[in-house]
């Protein structure tokens, strides 16, 4: 911080008494009464400030590894293993954890012929005008050729024509004849499967066609057969087309890689919690909180021997937060279970540590515990209605007649219909209908019975005539559901109260050093210009006194000079 007030060199020239020196040695006292505090508390106020700014860095560091721990999402991860590298299964975030068997008899395969070898690409292959008809997946394509068609030529017309279903290739496969169309369905299963024919072609015939000058006539030259993909699931028979299966079970893919030799072996699949990620978050944590806690207690120590304290001691915004995060990893929830129990403690130094082996331990014995300690958990209350009895005879409900959840329910019965095979009919309805969360049922009394267990609300809404020949009525039924907090979430919570960029208690502490430094700037301005007008004035006045003090001395000097002259003219 400078505090120069200008040069006052001027003083002195005729007196050597009122220098600059003087005027400079008053001012550097009254800066250093009125200014110097000022300067420390500006420089106490910025280190404050950049400490703040690392405290307040580190502690949204650990906040992002406590929200990362309270997300349900990252407890959805899943791994599969499988026994046999004949097959590969994959699954889905979120998808159900659980075994299955799998024997693969025969893959699915595409269809694929090849021509006879030519000495060119260009070679043309017919000698008469002929049609080749190329059908697959009950489709028939048709091709005129002719003497100058060429193999390129048929390639072109067969990818022009049969572009996505059929692939026509020249593969050089070497010797005095290399070139060879290959005639390949794009896709696999019995459905690819290729019948080639020719117009001129006859059983018997010896005459030219292009079916036989191609070569694909011959057996040898069908060189794969389109097949289904067969295989067991569970110990039931499954057919598919193809050797990726996604529709057996939701979120779960699963490719068959290669036929079984073994007609008694299955294979043994399983789709487990992945727990990975969980534990590198884990121990992101287990970092963040000790880099946070090393320089916390830094900041808020005293050390009574030297004296000498931390930036924060005494701060209570900043010693309440190191209390605050220190209680809340110790804290025991309403079951008795704290951090411990999963494997994450404090040292003898008071820094966290992870024990993976404990933790293993734990996701092994119970894994919805540890989801349930970590992030918390959500249970639903039954949310229930109970109708009256549906009536019996014909019944027509059509648009508008019935809705459940805003979702249409539409059916009919005839005249002989009892009230027992209405209620039948509206439950089949309903539940073929699909409302979200909602399954219908059939009561003792013939009467339907909507349920959730997932906290849907039950709203039925319709036609109060049609309404109540099924026994029900316009009501909305509310679903309950109670949420409890796990560890990571009110840890979250906790640092969001500290770290929140316009309501946390870091923030508001960050913007009081702001305003605090703002005043102590416009504080210091003032008081230098307060002392440069004091001591501009005192310069003026040091001039003058200065010039009077030359005048009188000039004066006093000529008088010695005259009484020193009379002196010596008496003597």
């Amino acid at each position: 911080m400078g505090t120069s007030t200008g040069s006052l060199s001027s003083l002195g020239i005729g007196s050597s008494v009122l220098t600059s020196d003087v005027i400079d040695s008053l001012r550097a006292v009254d800066e250093a009464a009125q200014l110097d505090p000022i300067d420390t508390k500006l420089e106490t106020n910025s280190t404050k400030q950049t400490d703040l700014t690392t405290l307040t860095t580190l502690a949204t560091t650990l906040k992002t590894a406590a929200n990362a721990l309270a997300n349900d999402t990252n407890y959805l991860q899943r791994t599969t293993t499988v026994s046999d590298d004949a097959v590969s299964v994959t699954a889905d975030a979120g998808t159900n954890v659980q075994d299955f068997t799998l024997h693969v008899n025969t893959l699915a395969k595409q269809d694929i012929y090849q021509t006879t070898g030519f000495s060119s690409k260009t070679s043309t292959f017919t000698t008469a005008d002929d049609t080749l008809t190329m059908t697959i997946d009950g489709t028939s394509y048709s091709f005129a050729v002719s003497s100058s068609t060429t193999l390129t030529d048929l390639a072109d017309m067969i990818n022009d024509k049969l572009d996505g279903k059929v692939t026509a290739s020249i593969l050089d496969t070497g010797g005095d004849t290399p070139y060879r169309l290959i005639i390949k369905s794009d896709d696999t299963g019995a459905d690819n499967a290729i019948t080639i024919a020719s117009s001129n072609y006859t059983a018997d015939s010896t005459s030219t066609n292009a079916l036989s000058s191609l070569g694909l006539d011959t057996t040898s030259n069908h060189l794969q057969t389109a097949t289904d993909a067969k295989f067991t699931y569970n110990g039931v028979s499954i057919t598919r087309s193809s050797n990726t299966i996604d529709d057996l079970m939701s979120g779960v893919t699963i490719t068959l890689n290669s036929a079984q030799e073994s007609t008694d072996s299955d294979i043994t699949a399983s789709i487990t919690q992945d727990w990975t990620k969980v534990k590198d978050q884990i121990t992101a944590f287990v970092s963040a909180y000790n880099n946070l806690i090393t320089n916390l207690e830094a900041a808020i120590s005293y050390n009574s021997d030297t004296s000498t304290k931390g930036t924060f001691q005494g701060v209570s915004q900043i010693t309440s937060f190191s209390k605050a995060i220190r209680q809340q990893l110790l804290d025991v929830d309403d079951q008795n279970r704290s951090l411990i129990d999963y494997g994450i403690s404090l040292d003898d130094s008071g820094t966290l540590e992870f024990d993976e082996d404990t933790f293993n331990t734990m996701i092994e014995d119970d894994p919805e515990d540890v989801q349930d300690y970590f992030a918390g958990s959500t249970t639903y209350d039954t949310t229930s209605y109970t109708g009256t009895a549906v009536s019996s005879g014909a019944l027509d409900v059509t648009y508008k007649g019935l809705y459940i959840n805003e979702t249409s329910i539409r059916f009919s019965t005839n005249s002989g219909s009892t009230a027992a095979e209405n209620a039948l009919a509206l439950q089949q309805a309903i539940n073929k209908a699909g409302v979200e969360g909602v399954t219908a049922s059939v009561g003792s009394d013939g009467n339907i019975i909507l349920q959730s267990t997932t906290g849907e609300d039950i709203a039925i809404t319709g036609d109060s005539t049609v309404l109540a020949t099924l026994g029900l009525k316009a009501t909305t039924v509310y679903g309950h559901s109670t949420t409890s907090s796990g560890m990571f979430t009110n840890f979250d919570s906790l640092l969001k109260s500290y770290t929140n960029s316009s309501t946390g208690i870091l923030t508001n502490y960050s913007d009081y050093l702001d305003t605090d430094e703002t005043s102590l700037t416009e504080q210091r301005a003032k008081l230098v210009a307060s002392l440069d007008s004091k001591y501009e004035i005192m310069t003026k006045k040091f001039a003058a006194y200065d010039s009077m003090i030359s005048t009188m001395q000039s004066s006093f000097s000529s008088l010695s000079m005259i009484i020193s002259e009379a002196t010596t003219s008496s003597s």
